[in-house]
């Protein structure tokens, strides 16, 4: 048998093998997949048990987090119940992602209309100066002049409103800095 000979028998045993070895059907995939979620919904609608919640205290005590429900207590004393007031529930006592998210938005979206509002200002500022400026009839300059300044003023306030509205985003992200709170909450 010549080289050309047996390359072109392996070739042919090769591509009739491979055709014992096939991929799952995408619809037993999904089916499989279906049935793990399932599954795992379950297991968790079933769990009585609260999640754990890993504290300053857990990371801080050497390094060494626990796993369990409560700490053992350290010494043989008794503990003495605590006097300061702790929140009933740890999940009201700090806003979730979607309070967070709400908040800082909602600042955000008062803070884009203020801008676009004082854009929109500026405009008639220029407007009105113009006619203002292009018109010679006293009493028509008069009520263009009244106009013009009307339109000052509210420009000023608007100002002041996007100062205060960039003020208050500035100390929500603040108080997210300091309530530890992911960044990406804020975006």
């Amino acid at each position: 048998m010549t080289p050309r000979m047996l390359v072109c028998m392996a070739g042919v045993l090769l591509a009739v093998d491979s055709t014992a070895v096939t991929a799952q059907p995408l619809a037993e995939v999904a089916r499989l997949e279906k049935s793990r979620r399932a599954e795992l919904a379950a297991k968790a609608a079933g769990d009585d048990a609260p999640p754990k919640v890993y504290t300053i205290a857990d990371v801080s005590s050497g390094g060494r987090l626990t796993t369990g429900g409560a700490p053992a207590p350290s010494s043989a004393e008794p503990e003495e119940p605590s006097t300061a007031e702790e929140p009933a529930d740890e999940a009201s006592a700090a806003p979730d992602e979607e309070a967070w998210r709400n908040r800082i938005s909602a600042v955000r979206q008062s803070q884009q209309r203020a801008e676009l509002m004082a854009e929109a200002l500026q405009n008639r500022v220029d407007t009105l100066w113009a006619d203002f400026t292009s018109r010679d009839d006293p009493a028509q300059r008069a009520v263009l002049e009244q106009n013009h300044q009307a339109a000052v003023d509210e420009l000023a306030d608007t100002k002041s409103q996007i100062d205060a509205l960039t003020q208050e985003m500035a100390d929500i992200r603040t108080e997210a800095r300091r309530t530890n709170v992911p960044p990406g909450w804020l975006r």
